[in-house]
């Protein structure tokens, strides 16, 4: 599932998917990348496809940043 259509389904803002990023794991996305990501005009790195992969619990895994 691409990122944007997780945030859609989940009725989530950028905003919103920062701050429960942050509250979960420690880890503070900029709003310009979280949206340069959800455009897939930059890939993550590693550490932040992860801690996608864990808040999203699992349903936005590493590959679909690829594919």
């Amino acid at each position: 599932m691409k990122l944007a259509e997780y945030l859609s389904d989940n009725s989530l803002t950028q905003k919103q998917f920062i701050r429960n990023c942050e509250d979960e794991t420690g880890h503070k996305f900029s709003q310009g990348g979280l949206s340069k990501y959800i455009l897939e005009i930059r890939t993550p790195r590693k550490k932040e496809m992860l801690v996608i992969n864990e808040i999203t619990k699992g349903k936005v895994q590493p590959n679909d940043f690829y594919l």
